[in-house]
C-alpha cells in the first residue's frame, strides 16, 4: 500500500514538473559586440506593470532570459544605448526565442515571433519603398508622377492585406490581441467585416 502511495506521488510531481517545463520560454540573443559587456539588458512587460521588468547583465556579447507566462514584452538596453541596438518585441510564449538585438533586430524561434518577424520584416520593406516614393514625388512630372502614385496605392494594397492576413491567422493569440489595437485601422471595411465573423 504505502509503495503504491509512494508511486503516485512520484507521478504527480512529475506531472507536475513536465507542465512547468512546458510551459518555460528561455530567450537566447546576442547584441553586435563585446563592447556591450557589462551593460544591462531589459525584459520589460507592454502593459504597466511595476516590479515585473526583468534584467540581465550582457556578457560575452549575449544574454539570456528564462521565465513562464505568455505576454508581450520589449527587450531594450538603457536609453543611451538604443539608438544602436533597437527595441525589440516578443512574445514569451513557451520554447527557445532566439533573438538578435542589433540596429535592425530580429526575434525568431516559436510560432508567434517568427509571423511577427515576416510581418516586421515586409513592413520595413514598404516604409522603405513609402520614403523612395515620397522623394521621387518631389520632382517628378507627368507619367513619371502617375507611376509613382500607381506603385503609392498598391503598396496600400499589400499592407492591408498583409495587416489582414495576420489578425486572420492569429486571431485568438497574445501576438493578434496586441497587434489588432495597433493595425485594425488600416483594413477595409471588407476585411474587418471578414475578421468579426471569424472572431465570433
Amino acid at each position: 500500500m504505502k509503495t503504491r502511495i509512494f508511486f503516485f506521488l512520484v507521478f504527480i510531481f512529475l506531472g507536475i514538473g513536465c507542465t512547468k517545463t512546458d510551459r518555460t520560454f528561455v530567450i537566447e540573443g546576442t547584441v553586435p559586440s563585446v563592447r556591450y559587456d557589462g551593460e544591462w539588458i531589459f525584459l520589460v512587460p507592454m502593459e504597466n506593470a511595476p516590479g515585473r521588468v526583468d534584467s540581465v547583465k550582457i556578457s560575452n556579447a549575449s544574454f539570456k532570459f528564462e521565465g513562464q507566462g505568455e505576454e508581450m514584452r520589449v527587450i531594450r538596453l538603457r536609453p543611451a544605448l538604443r539608438y544602436y541596438v533597437q527595441e525589440l518585441l516578443v512574445i514569451t510564449e513557451p520554447g527557445v526565442i532566439k533573438v538578435t538585438a542589433d540596429s535592425i533586430g530580429c526575434v525568431s524561434g516559436t510560432p508567434q515571433n517568427d509571423a511577427l518577424q515576416i510581418w516586421k520584416a515586409q513592413h520595413e520593406k514598404r516604409l522603405a519603398a513609402y520614403h523612395f516614393i515620397y522623394d521621387g514625388l518631389k520632382e517628378a512630372k507627368g507619367d513619371d508622377s502617375l507611376r509613382l502614385i500607381q506603385a503609392f496605392d498598391t503598396l496600400k494594397v499589400q499592407e492591408k492585406e498583409a495587416n489582414f492576413l495576420l489578425l486572420m491567422n492569429h486571431k485568438n493569440t497574445t501576438l493578434g490581441q496586441f497587434m489588432q489595437r495597433i493595425i485594425l485601422p488600416s483594413l477595409t471595411n471588407e476585411q474587418k467585416k471578414q475578421l468579426d465573423e471569424k472572431m465570433e
